[in-house]
Protein backbone atom coordinates (compact mmCIF):
# COMPACT_ATOMS: atom_id res chain seq x y z
CA UNK A 1 0.00 0.00 0.00
CA UNK A 2 0.92 3.85 -1.21
CA UNK A 3 2.01 6.10 1.38
CA UNK A 4 -0.83 8.28 -0.17
CA UNK A 5 -3.20 5.53 0.18
CA UNK A 6 -2.23 4.76 4.01
CA UNK A 7 -2.48 8.40 4.11
CA UNK A 8 -6.19 8.28 2.89
CA UNK A 9 -7.12 5.68 5.06
CA UNK A 10 -6.12 7.50 8.43
CA UNK A 11 -7.93 10.00 7.20
CA UNK A 12 -10.90 8.20 6.94
CA UNK A 13 -10.59 6.68 10.13
CA UNK A 14 -9.56 10.45 12.04
CA UNK A 15 -13.36 10.67 13.57
CA UNK A 16 -12.09 7.99 15.26
CA UNK A 17 -8.94 9.26 16.92
CA UNK A 18 -8.76 10.81 20.45
CA UNK A 19 -8.85 14.11 20.09
CA UNK A 20 -11.13 15.60 23.07
CA UNK A 21 -13.22 18.22 21.45
CA UNK A 22 -14.45 20.31 24.86
CA UNK A 23 -16.91 22.84 25.15
CA UNK A 24 -18.33 26.19 26.76
CA UNK A 25 -21.21 28.24 27.07
CA UNK A 26 -19.88 31.50 24.06
CA UNK A 27 -20.53 32.82 20.93
CA UNK A 28 -19.25 31.90 17.62
CA UNK A 29 -18.28 35.95 17.18
CA UNK A 30 -14.77 36.43 17.77
CA UNK A 31 -11.52 37.99 18.71
CA UNK A 32 -11.03 41.26 21.62
CA UNK A 33 -13.59 43.99 22.22
CA UNK A 34 -12.81 46.33 18.87
CA UNK A 35 -15.21 49.02 20.14
CA UNK A 36 -12.23 51.57 21.38
CA UNK A 37 -10.23 50.50 18.20
CA UNK A 38 -10.33 50.66 14.26
CA UNK A 39 -9.70 47.99 12.05
CA UNK A 40 -6.61 47.75 10.64
CA UNK A 41 -4.40 46.13 7.55
CA UNK A 42 -1.38 44.30 7.76
CA UNK A 43 0.15 42.34 10.56
CA UNK A 44 -0.09 38.75 10.72
CA UNK A 45 -1.29 35.84 13.35
CA UNK A 46 -0.29 32.41 14.44
CA UNK A 47 -2.84 29.84 15.33
CA UNK A 48 -2.41 26.42 16.84
CA UNK A 49 -4.47 23.61 15.64
CA UNK A 50 -4.80 20.30 17.68
CA UNK A 51 -3.78 17.99 14.91
CA UNK A 52 -2.51 18.21 11.20
CA UNK A 53 -4.46 16.77 8.08
CA UNK A 54 -2.86 13.51 6.81
CA UNK A 55 -3.73 14.44 3.41
CA UNK A 56 -4.04 18.13 2.02
CA UNK A 57 -6.45 17.01 -0.43
CA UNK A 58 -10.31 18.30 0.36
CA UNK A 59 -11.52 16.56 -2.18
CA UNK A 60 -9.75 13.41 -1.44
CA UNK A 61 -9.61 13.43 2.27
CA UNK A 62 -12.31 13.14 5.08
CA UNK A 63 -11.03 15.48 7.37
CA UNK A 64 -12.37 18.01 9.14
CA UNK A 65 -8.97 19.51 9.61
CA UNK A 66 -8.32 19.12 6.10
CA UNK A 67 -11.80 21.46 5.27
CA UNK A 68 -10.17 23.83 7.83
CA UNK A 69 -6.94 24.57 6.92
CA UNK A 70 -7.58 24.60 3.19
CA UNK A 71 -10.95 27.36 3.49
CA UNK A 72 -8.08 30.12 3.30
CA UNK A 73 -7.61 28.73 0.06
CA UNK A 74 -10.02 27.51 -1.36
CA UNK A 75 -13.88 29.69 -2.48
CA UNK A 76 -16.80 27.80 -3.08
CA UNK A 77 -20.03 27.69 -5.55
CA UNK A 78 -22.41 28.45 -2.53
CA UNK A 79 -21.48 29.98 1.13
CA UNK A 80 -22.98 28.77 3.69
CA UNK A 81 -23.64 31.85 6.60
CA UNK A 82 -23.26 31.19 10.39
CA UNK A 83 -27.34 31.06 11.05
CA UNK A 84 -27.17 28.51 8.45
CA UNK A 85 -28.80 30.14 5.36
CA UNK A 86 -27.31 29.91 2.04
CA UNK A 87 -26.12 32.60 -0.53
CA UNK A 88 -24.37 32.79 -4.07
CA UNK A 89 -20.33 32.92 -3.88
CA UNK A 90 -18.43 31.95 -7.12
CA UNK A 91 -21.78 30.40 -8.14
CA UNK A 92 -24.05 34.07 -8.77
CA UNK A 93 -27.20 32.75 -8.86
CA UNK A 94 -28.75 29.20 -9.49
CA UNK A 95 -32.13 27.34 -11.07
CA UNK A 96 -33.70 24.21 -9.67
CA UNK A 97 -35.56 22.01 -12.00
CA UNK A 98 -39.53 20.98 -11.37
CA UNK A 99 -38.40 17.23 -10.45
CA UNK A 100 -35.28 18.23 -8.25
CA UNK A 101 -32.57 16.82 -10.42
CA UNK A 102 -31.10 19.04 -12.31
CA UNK A 103 -29.23 22.67 -10.82
CA UNK A 104 -28.42 25.15 -13.13
CA UNK A 105 -25.78 27.45 -11.80
CA UNK A 106 -24.88 31.09 -13.33
CA UNK A 107 -21.18 31.50 -12.49
CA UNK A 108 -19.32 34.75 -11.22
CA UNK A 109 -17.31 36.83 -14.55
CA UNK A 110 -14.20 38.53 -12.09
CA UNK A 111 -12.87 35.79 -10.39
CA UNK A 112 -9.37 34.40 -11.15
CA UNK A 113 -6.80 31.50 -9.13
CA UNK A 114 -3.59 32.06 -7.48
CA UNK A 115 -2.31 30.89 -10.65
CA UNK A 116 -3.62 33.97 -12.83
CA UNK A 117 -5.73 31.12 -14.81
CA UNK A 118 -9.62 32.79 -14.85
CA UNK A 119 -12.76 30.85 -13.07
CA UNK A 120 -15.13 29.27 -15.51
CA UNK A 121 -17.59 26.63 -16.07
CA UNK A 122 -14.97 24.67 -17.43
CA UNK A 123 -12.94 24.82 -14.24
CA UNK A 124 -16.15 23.58 -12.14
CA UNK A 125 -16.66 20.52 -14.60
CA UNK A 126 -12.92 19.90 -13.63
CA UNK A 127 -12.89 20.12 -10.30
CA UNK A 128 -16.40 18.09 -10.07
CA UNK A 129 -14.96 15.35 -12.51
CA UNK A 130 -12.10 15.15 -10.38
CA UNK A 131 -13.91 14.54 -7.19
CA UNK A 132 -15.63 11.41 -8.80
CA UNK A 133 -12.69 10.36 -10.21
CA UNK A 134 -11.69 6.81 -9.49
CA UNK A 135 -7.77 8.02 -8.89
CA UNK A 136 -9.00 10.36 -6.15
CA UNK A 137 -10.44 7.90 -4.00
CA UNK A 138 -12.52 10.15 -2.16
CA UNK A 139 -13.47 9.51 0.93
CA UNK A 140 -16.11 12.28 1.55
CA UNK A 141 -16.55 14.59 -1.16
CA UNK A 142 -17.74 11.87 -3.71
CA UNK A 143 -20.11 11.08 -1.38
CA UNK A 144 -21.43 14.25 -0.78
CA UNK A 145 -22.93 14.30 -4.14
CA UNK A 146 -25.02 11.49 -3.50
CA UNK A 147 -26.56 10.34 -6.69
CA UNK A 148 -24.59 12.93 -8.95
CA UNK A 149 -24.63 12.01 -12.57
CA UNK A 150 -22.37 14.42 -14.28
CA UNK A 151 -21.81 18.74 -14.77
CA UNK A 152 -22.46 19.66 -17.96
CA UNK A 153 -20.58 22.85 -19.61
CA UNK A 154 -23.94 24.91 -20.76
CA UNK A 155 -22.43 28.49 -21.36
CA UNK A 156 -18.83 29.95 -20.77
CA UNK A 157 -20.26 30.86 -17.47
CA UNK A 158 -23.37 28.48 -16.96
CA UNK A 159 -23.17 25.02 -15.72
CA UNK A 160 -25.94 22.58 -15.05
CA UNK A 161 -25.00 19.60 -11.92
CA UNK A 162 -27.42 16.63 -12.74
CA UNK A 163 -28.83 13.89 -10.12
CA UNK A 164 -30.76 10.76 -10.73
CA UNK A 165 -33.36 11.73 -8.38
CA UNK A 166 -33.91 14.61 -7.19
CA UNK A 167 -31.08 15.87 -3.95
CA UNK A 168 -31.70 19.18 -2.15
CA UNK A 169 -28.72 18.49 0.07
CA UNK A 170 -26.33 19.74 -3.06
CA UNK A 171 -26.43 23.67 -2.25
CA UNK A 172 -24.99 23.12 0.95
CA UNK A 173 -22.31 20.46 0.04
CA UNK A 174 -21.48 22.90 -2.86
CA UNK A 175 -20.47 25.20 0.30
CA UNK A 176 -18.08 22.93 1.94
CA UNK A 177 -14.12 23.16 1.61
CA UNK A 178 -14.73 19.50 0.33
CA UNK A 179 -16.63 20.65 -2.93
CA UNK A 180 -13.78 23.71 -2.70
CA UNK A 181 -12.90 24.83 -6.25
CA UNK A 182 -9.66 24.50 -7.47
CA UNK A 183 -7.30 26.00 -10.66
CA UNK A 184 -7.96 22.98 -12.90
CA UNK A 185 -4.03 23.08 -13.68
CA UNK A 186 -3.36 22.32 -10.03
CA UNK A 187 -5.71 19.27 -10.18
CA UNK A 188 -3.45 17.77 -12.99
CA UNK A 189 -0.93 17.94 -10.34
CA UNK A 190 -1.45 14.48 -9.31
CA UNK A 191 -2.95 12.91 -6.50
CA UNK A 192 0.37 12.60 -4.02
CA UNK A 193 1.50 16.06 -5.04
CA UNK A 194 -2.19 17.39 -4.01
CA UNK A 195 -2.02 14.88 -0.95
CA UNK A 196 1.29 16.73 0.02
CA UNK A 197 0.21 20.15 0.37
CA UNK A 198 2.43 20.80 -2.06
CA UNK A 199 0.05 21.81 -5.07
CA UNK A 200 -2.96 23.93 -3.49
CA UNK A 201 -3.81 26.85 -5.78
CA UNK A 202 -7.46 28.25 -5.32
CA UNK A 203 -9.30 31.32 -5.44
CA UNK A 204 -9.60 32.03 -1.99
CA UNK A 205 -8.17 34.87 0.08
CA UNK A 206 -5.11 34.04 1.57
CA UNK A 207 -2.47 31.65 -0.65
CA UNK A 208 -0.62 28.94 -0.22
CA UNK A 209 2.88 29.40 1.37
CA UNK A 210 5.65 27.78 3.31
CA UNK A 211 4.92 24.32 4.48
CA UNK A 212 6.58 22.08 7.15
CA UNK A 213 5.29 18.79 7.69
CA UNK A 214 5.14 18.28 11.27
CA UNK A 215 5.52 22.07 12.31
CA UNK A 216 2.91 24.55 10.22
CA UNK A 217 2.02 26.35 7.09
CA UNK A 218 1.99 29.58 6.25
CA UNK A 219 -0.80 31.40 4.05
CA UNK A 220 0.04 34.77 2.35
CA UNK A 221 -2.76 37.99 1.21
CA UNK A 222 -4.22 37.50 -2.01
CA UNK A 223 -4.00 41.16 -3.00
CA UNK A 224 -6.11 40.91 -6.23
CA UNK A 225 -9.05 38.96 -3.89
CA UNK A 226 -12.51 40.73 -4.54
CA UNK A 227 -15.10 38.17 -4.33
CA UNK A 228 -16.13 37.39 -1.09
CA UNK A 229 -19.76 36.45 -0.57
CA UNK A 230 -22.04 38.95 1.27
CA UNK A 231 -22.80 37.26 4.26
CA UNK A 232 -18.37 36.95 5.19
CA UNK A 233 -17.54 39.59 7.42
CA UNK A 234 -16.05 42.01 4.97
CA UNK A 235 -15.33 42.25 0.90
CA UNK A 236 -11.87 43.07 -0.50
CA UNK A 237 -8.89 41.24 0.10
CA UNK A 238 -8.18 40.41 3.61
CA UNK A 239 -6.68 42.33 6.09
CA UNK A 240 -3.86 40.17 7.10
CA UNK A 241 -0.34 39.94 5.63
CA UNK A 242 -0.77 36.46 6.37
CA UNK A 243 -1.71 33.54 8.75
CA UNK A 244 0.36 30.45 10.39
CA UNK A 245 -1.32 27.15 11.26
CA UNK A 246 1.03 25.64 13.92
CA UNK A 247 0.43 21.80 14.63
CA UNK A 248 0.50 21.24 18.25
CA UNK A 249 -1.20 17.97 18.85
CA UNK A 250 -0.31 17.93 23.07
CA UNK A 251 -2.74 20.33 24.65
CA UNK A 252 -0.62 21.36 27.46
CA UNK A 253 1.96 22.37 25.00
CA UNK A 254 -0.99 24.80 22.81
CA UNK A 255 -2.66 26.13 25.75
CA UNK A 256 1.23 26.97 27.28
CA UNK A 257 1.77 28.62 24.03
CA UNK A 258 -1.69 30.52 24.11
CA UNK A 259 -1.63 31.46 27.34
CA UNK A 260 2.80 33.15 26.86
CA UNK A 261 1.24 34.77 24.40
CA UNK A 262 3.81 32.76 21.54
CA UNK A 263 0.86 32.33 19.45
CA UNK A 264 -2.60 34.39 19.00
CA UNK A 265 -4.98 31.62 19.03
CA UNK A 266 -5.51 27.95 19.94
CA UNK A 267 -8.18 25.37 18.93
CA UNK A 268 -9.28 22.94 20.92
CA UNK A 269 -9.32 24.23 24.78
CA UNK A 270 -9.29 21.15 27.07
CA UNK A 271 -12.20 21.92 29.47
CA UNK A 272 -10.01 22.36 32.47
CA UNK A 273 -8.60 24.82 30.66
CA UNK A 274 -10.96 26.95 30.29
CA UNK A 275 -11.51 28.63 33.39
CA UNK A 276 -7.48 29.94 32.81
CA UNK A 277 -8.11 31.27 29.59
CA UNK A 278 -11.40 32.82 31.07
CA UNK A 279 -9.51 34.57 33.99
CA UNK A 280 -6.49 35.32 31.40
CA UNK A 281 -6.56 39.37 31.06
CA UNK A 282 -4.83 38.83 27.76
CA UNK A 283 -6.97 36.30 26.45
CA UNK A 284 -10.67 35.35 25.32
CA UNK A 285 -12.54 32.42 24.05
CA UNK A 286 -14.78 32.05 20.97
CA UNK A 287 -16.96 28.55 20.85
CA UNK A 288 -19.97 27.05 19.67
CA UNK A 289 -21.79 23.88 19.40
CA UNK A 290 -20.81 21.89 16.34
CA UNK A 291 -23.45 20.95 14.19
CA UNK A 292 -23.78 17.47 12.24
CA UNK A 293 -23.45 13.86 14.47
CA UNK A 294 -22.88 14.20 18.14
CA UNK A 295 -20.28 12.17 19.30
CA UNK A 296 -21.68 8.64 19.69
CA UNK A 297 -21.12 4.84 20.20
CA UNK A 298 -22.72 3.09 16.53
CA UNK A 299 -23.78 -0.76 17.29
CA UNK A 300 -23.06 -3.48 14.83
CA UNK A 301 -26.57 -3.94 14.10
CA UNK A 302 -25.52 -6.55 11.39
CA UNK A 303 -23.65 -8.99 12.84
CA UNK A 304 -22.16 -10.30 16.62
CA UNK A 305 -23.23 -9.19 20.07
CA UNK A 306 -25.46 -6.14 18.62
CA UNK A 307 -27.78 -8.26 16.68
CA UNK A 308 -30.41 -8.84 19.34
CA UNK A 309 -32.10 -5.34 19.99
CA UNK A 310 -32.44 -6.24 23.76
CA UNK A 311 -28.32 -6.21 23.92
CA UNK A 312 -28.20 -2.97 22.50
CA UNK A 313 -31.31 -1.89 24.57
CA UNK A 314 -29.68 -2.55 27.62
CA UNK A 315 -25.94 -1.37 26.20
CA UNK A 316 -27.97 1.79 25.82
CA UNK A 317 -30.03 2.48 28.91
CA UNK A 318 -27.24 0.74 30.72
CA UNK A 319 -24.54 3.24 30.44
CA UNK A 320 -24.69 6.40 32.50
CA UNK A 321 -24.13 9.26 30.11
CA UNK A 322 -25.00 12.39 32.09
CA UNK A 323 -22.93 11.71 34.81
CA UNK A 324 -20.24 11.06 32.77
CA UNK A 325 -20.65 13.84 30.77
CA UNK A 326 -20.68 15.69 33.94
CA UNK A 327 -17.04 14.28 35.20
CA UNK A 328 -15.41 14.40 32.17
CA UNK A 329 -16.19 18.02 30.87
CA UNK A 330 -16.51 19.62 34.06
CA UNK A 331 -20.17 21.14 33.43
CA UNK A 332 -19.14 22.96 29.68
CA UNK A 333 -20.90 20.28 27.39
CA UNK A 334 -24.31 19.16 27.42
CA UNK A 335 -25.00 15.28 27.54
CA UNK A 336 -26.84 14.11 23.52
CA UNK A 337 -30.21 12.52 23.28
CA UNK A 338 -29.86 12.57 19.75
CA UNK A 339 -27.19 11.76 16.91
CA UNK A 340 -27.86 15.05 15.45
CA UNK A 341 -26.61 18.08 17.07
CA UNK A 342 -29.23 20.92 18.63
CA UNK A 343 -27.49 22.96 15.92
CA UNK A 344 -27.54 21.23 12.91
CA UNK A 345 -30.41 23.86 10.50
CA UNK A 346 -33.74 22.87 10.72
CA UNK A 347 -33.23 19.03 11.90
CA UNK A 348 -32.80 18.34 15.42
CA UNK A 349 -35.46 16.47 16.91
CA UNK A 350 -36.13 17.96 20.20
CA UNK A 351 -39.14 15.63 21.24
CA UNK A 352 -36.30 12.80 22.32
CA UNK A 353 -34.60 14.96 25.17
CA UNK A 354 -35.22 12.81 28.12
CA UNK A 355 -36.81 10.10 26.41
CA UNK A 356 -34.22 7.62 27.14
CA UNK A 357 -32.60 8.16 30.79
CA UNK A 358 -30.47 5.79 32.67
CA UNK A 359 -31.93 2.68 33.79
CA UNK A 360 -30.00 -0.01 34.89
CA UNK A 361 -32.33 -2.44 36.02
CA UNK A 362 -33.76 -2.31 32.96
CA UNK A 363 -30.83 -2.88 30.94
CA UNK A 364 -29.90 -5.36 34.06
CA UNK A 365 -33.52 -7.25 32.77
CA UNK A 366 -33.06 -7.11 29.54
CA UNK A 367 -29.33 -8.88 29.72
CA UNK A 368 -31.35 -11.86 31.43
CA UNK A 369 -33.75 -12.21 28.76
CA UNK A 370 -30.71 -12.25 26.36
CA UNK A 371 -29.03 -15.37 28.27
CA UNK A 372 -26.37 -13.66 29.93
CA UNK A 373 -26.84 -14.49 33.39
CA UNK A 374 -23.53 -15.52 34.41
CA UNK A 375 -21.15 -13.52 36.05
CA UNK A 376 -17.11 -14.26 36.05
CA UNK A 377 -14.01 -13.57 38.35
CA UNK A 378 -13.91 -10.19 37.41
CA UNK A 379 -17.63 -9.69 37.23
CA UNK A 380 -18.54 -9.26 33.60
CA UNK A 381 -21.95 -11.30 32.24
CA UNK A 382 -21.05 -14.63 31.07
CA UNK A 383 -23.45 -16.65 28.61
CA UNK A 384 -22.17 -20.40 27.59
CA UNK A 385 -19.12 -19.81 29.33
CA UNK A 386 -18.17 -16.49 26.97
CA UNK A 387 -17.81 -12.89 28.48
CA UNK A 388 -19.99 -10.08 27.36
CA UNK A 389 -17.47 -8.28 25.41
CA UNK A 390 -18.02 -5.34 23.06
CA UNK A 391 -14.63 -5.00 20.42
CA UNK A 392 -14.36 -1.41 19.78
CA UNK A 393 -12.18 -0.33 17.57
CA UNK A 394 -10.07 2.84 18.25
CA UNK A 395 -7.45 4.78 15.65
CA UNK A 396 -5.31 6.42 17.75
CA UNK A 397 -5.41 6.16 21.75
CA UNK A 398 -9.19 6.14 23.99
CA UNK A 399 -10.95 9.64 24.87
CA UNK A 400 -11.45 10.02 27.81
CA UNK A 401 -15.14 9.93 27.73
CA UNK A 402 -14.54 6.55 26.66
CA UNK A 403 -12.41 5.34 29.21
CA UNK A 404 -15.17 6.25 31.84
CA UNK A 405 -17.62 4.47 30.03
CA UNK A 406 -15.90 1.45 29.67
CA UNK A 407 -15.97 1.94 33.84
CA UNK A 408 -19.37 2.51 33.86
CA UNK A 409 -20.71 -0.29 31.76
CA UNK A 410 -18.81 -2.76 33.75
CA UNK A 411 -21.41 -1.78 36.31
CA UNK A 412 -23.74 -3.56 34.24
CA UNK A 413 -21.43 -6.37 33.04
CA UNK A 414 -20.44 -5.31 29.57
CA UNK A 415 -16.78 -5.25 29.18
CA UNK A 416 -15.89 -1.98 26.83
CA UNK A 417 -13.13 -3.58 24.62
CA UNK A 418 -11.07 -0.27 23.61
CA UNK A 419 -9.15 -1.32 20.80
CA UNK A 420 -6.41 0.98 20.09
CA UNK A 421 -4.25 0.59 17.03
CA UNK A 422 -2.20 3.74 15.09
CA UNK A 423 -2.57 0.96 11.70
CA UNK A 424 -4.75 2.50 9.59
CA UNK A 425 -4.80 -0.59 7.66
CA UNK A 426 -5.78 -2.80 10.19
CA UNK A 427 -8.75 -0.45 11.43
CA UNK A 428 -9.98 -0.19 8.40
CA UNK A 429 -10.00 -3.86 7.49
CA UNK A 430 -12.15 -4.70 10.83
CA UNK A 431 -14.59 -2.00 9.42
CA UNK A 432 -14.52 -3.04 6.04
CA UNK A 433 -15.05 -6.49 7.13
CA UNK A 434 -17.57 -5.58 10.05
CA UNK A 435 -15.60 -7.12 12.71
CA UNK A 436 -16.56 -4.90 15.52
CA UNK A 437 -19.02 -4.66 17.81
CA UNK A 438 -19.24 -0.60 18.66
CA UNK A 439 -17.60 1.95 16.81
CA UNK A 440 -17.18 5.66 18.60
CA UNK A 441 -17.22 9.08 16.69
CA UNK A 442 -18.78 12.16 15.65
CA UNK A 443 -18.84 13.96 12.46
CA UNK A 444 -19.28 17.94 11.97
CA UNK A 445 -21.75 18.83 9.26
CA UNK A 446 -24.34 21.58 9.18
CA UNK A 447 -27.04 20.30 7.64
CA UNK A 448 -29.46 17.03 8.63
CA UNK A 449 -28.43 14.68 5.75
CA UNK A 450 -25.31 13.83 7.51
CA UNK A 451 -28.03 11.39 8.90
CA UNK A 452 -27.70 9.45 5.30
CA UNK A 453 -24.23 9.33 5.49
CA UNK A 454 -24.60 6.79 8.74
CA UNK A 455 -27.91 5.53 8.09
CA UNK A 456 -28.37 5.02 4.23
CA UNK A 457 -28.21 0.73 3.47
CA UNK A 458 -25.86 1.79 0.17
CA UNK A 459 -23.43 4.09 2.46
CA UNK A 460 -21.06 1.58 4.14
CA UNK A 461 -17.17 2.14 4.69
CA UNK A 462 -15.86 0.55 2.03
CA UNK A 463 -17.01 3.08 0.02
CA UNK A 464 -16.18 5.92 2.00
CA UNK A 465 -19.42 6.04 3.79
CA UNK A 466 -19.87 5.96 7.44
CA UNK A 467 -22.65 3.19 8.41
CA UNK A 468 -21.52 2.26 10.83
CA UNK A 469 -24.25 0.61 12.45
CA UNK A 470 -24.50 -1.20 9.48
CA UNK A 471 -28.21 -0.46 9.00
CA UNK A 472 -30.00 -2.26 6.27
CA UNK A 473 -33.55 -1.04 6.69
CA UNK A 474 -35.73 -0.18 3.21
CA UNK A 475 -38.28 2.46 6.00
CA UNK A 476 -35.36 4.13 6.82
CA UNK A 477 -33.75 4.25 3.42
CA UNK A 478 -37.59 6.09 2.05
CA UNK A 479 -37.04 8.43 4.85
CA UNK A 480 -33.91 9.45 4.01
CA UNK A 481 -34.50 9.45 0.45
CA UNK A 482 -37.95 11.61 0.97
CA UNK A 483 -35.86 14.20 2.88
CA UNK A 484 -32.83 14.52 0.25
CA UNK A 485 -36.05 14.92 -2.44
CA UNK A 486 -38.01 17.65 -0.36
CA UNK A 487 -37.58 21.38 -0.63
CA UNK A 488 -38.83 22.40 1.70
CA UNK A 489 -37.27 22.71 5.09
CA UNK A 490 -39.95 22.00 7.31
CA UNK A 491 -40.72 18.27 5.13
CA UNK A 492 -36.80 17.93 5.36
CA UNK A 493 -36.81 17.83 9.33
CA UNK A 494 -39.61 15.88 9.26
CA UNK A 495 -38.01 12.88 7.40
CA UNK A 496 -35.06 13.72 9.71
CA UNK A 497 -36.67 13.20 12.60
CA UNK A 498 -38.34 9.67 11.78
CA UNK A 499 -34.64 8.55 11.30
CA UNK A 500 -34.04 9.99 14.62
CA UNK A 501 -36.49 8.75 16.35
CA UNK A 502 -35.88 5.37 14.69
CA UNK A 503 -31.97 5.34 15.64
CA UNK A 504 -32.70 5.78 19.27
CA UNK A 505 -36.16 3.34 19.44
CA UNK A 506 -33.79 0.86 17.91
CA UNK A 507 -30.91 1.12 19.96
CA UNK A 508 -28.75 1.42 16.54
CA UNK A 509 -26.78 4.32 18.16
CA UNK A 510 -25.88 5.53 21.59
CA UNK A 511 -25.63 9.77 21.54
CA UNK A 512 -22.72 10.05 24.24
CA UNK A 513 -21.98 14.48 24.12
CA UNK A 514 -22.67 17.31 21.76
CA UNK A 515 -19.53 18.96 20.91
CA UNK A 516 -18.48 22.25 20.81
CA UNK A 517 -15.27 23.81 19.77
CA UNK A 518 -13.99 25.90 22.33
CA UNK A 519 -10.61 28.01 20.78
CA UNK A 520 -8.73 30.56 23.02
CA UNK A 521 -7.92 34.15 20.95
CA UNK A 522 -5.31 36.90 22.39
CA UNK A 523 -7.50 40.19 22.82
CA UNK A 524 -5.25 42.04 20.38
CA UNK A 525 -7.18 39.94 17.67
CA UNK A 526 -10.13 40.94 16.20
CA UNK A 527 -12.61 39.68 13.64
CA UNK A 528 -12.29 36.34 14.20
CA UNK A 529 -15.61 34.18 14.21
CA UNK A 530 -16.29 31.00 14.14
CA UNK A 531 -17.87 29.55 10.88
CA UNK A 532 -21.38 27.62 10.53
CA UNK A 533 -19.00 24.27 10.79
CA UNK A 534 -17.16 25.84 13.72
CA UNK A 535 -13.42 26.18 12.46
CA UNK A 536 -12.02 29.66 12.47
CA UNK A 537 -12.80 32.12 9.46
CA UNK A 538 -9.15 34.41 9.00
CA UNK A 539 -10.37 36.41 6.05
CA UNK A 540 -11.97 38.80 8.16
CA UNK A 541 -9.51 38.79 10.96
CA UNK A 542 -7.21 41.59 12.27
CA UNK A 543 -4.59 42.18 14.57
CA UNK A 544 -4.48 45.39 16.68
CA UNK A 545 -0.77 47.38 16.25
CA UNK A 546 1.48 47.45 19.49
Amino acid sequence: MSSRHTARSAGLLAALAATLFTAACGSGGGGGDATDVQPRNGGSITYAAEKEPDCWDPHASAQDVTAFTQRPIFDSLVYQKPDGSLEPWLASSWKISADGRTYTLQLRQDVTFHDGARFDAAAVKANFDHIVAKDTESQFAAGLLGPYTGTKVTGPYEIQVSFSRAYSPFLQVASTTFLGLASPASLRAGADKLCSGTASVGSGPFRNGRYTRGQQRVYTRNAAYNWAPKGAAQSGPARLDSVTIRFITEDATRVGALSSGQIDGAAAIPANDIAGVRTNPRLTEISKQTPGAVDAFYLNTSSGLFTDIRVRKAFQRGLDVGTIVTSVFQGTTERAWSVLSPTTPSSYDASLENSWPYDPALAGKLLDEAGWTGRDAEGYRTRDGRRLSVFAPIYGRPTLFSQAAQAELKKIGFYLDLHASTDATEVSGWLDDGKYDTVELKWARPDGDILSSFFLSTETSVGGGHNFARVADPQVDTWLKAAQAAQSPQERAKQYAKVQKWAIEQAAVVPAYISTATVGVNKKVHGLRLSIATWPEFYGAWVQAG
